[in-house]
């Protein structure tokens, strides 16, 4: 009887070399066809795509980090992902995962429908991106330009009257 069953440790798994960061791109070797399933380490300085600053027309992404932080550019802002911060992108949606960052960052990747990776358009090259943004300098702190997950001003104020409240209940 065949096993209904795949099982792999990343280890044993090969990465794909022409990609940046070290990508194991886990879908083929275990014989997935409903969806590309990518787990990858970027390295400070690497960014997740090739392709830099980019959309898929016909494919749906969903991003996890599981170690460290990387910076995700989107038309008109950015903000930093952690350890268990999730986002997805539909299709069309321009996108940049990135890791500005000191460590490593871990991150699972899944897009769906497999097919739908190609064609890849390419917006604008990960240099003109930055430079355009930050003057070629990216800025490495969460606070400087780029906000954790959702977060928007509307949030920070809510936060800083809460803990305002908070210090006058105390009282």
């Amino acid at each position: 009887m065949t096993s209904r069953h795949r099982r792999a440790n990343l280890t044993d798994l090969e990465t794909n070399a022409q990609k940046p960061g070290r990508r194991y791109e886990v879908s083929p070797q275990l014989d997935l066809e409903a969806y590309n399933y990518n787990v990858a380490t970027l390295d400070a300085g690497t960014r997740l795509s090739q392709n830099a600053y980019h959309y898929h027309e016909n494919q749906t992404e969903f991003f996890h980090v599981l170690e460290g932080r990387c910076r995700v550019e989107v038309e008109d802002d950015a903000f930093v992902l952690g350890a268990d911060d999730l986002v997805a992108f539909e299709p069309g949606i321009a996108h940049l995962l990135h890791n500005p960052y000191d460590q490593p960052c871990r991150v699972i990747a899944v897009g769906s429908p497999p097919d739908g990776r190609y064609p890849v358009e390419q917006v604008q090259s990960y240099e003109d991106l930055i430079d355009e943004r930050y003057g070629g300098d990216v800025p490495t702190e969460e606070r400087n330009g780029a906000k954790r997950n959702n977060e928007t001003e509307a949030d920070e104020e809510m936060i800083a009257n809460s803990e305002t409240t908070s210090d006058t209940e105390r009282r």
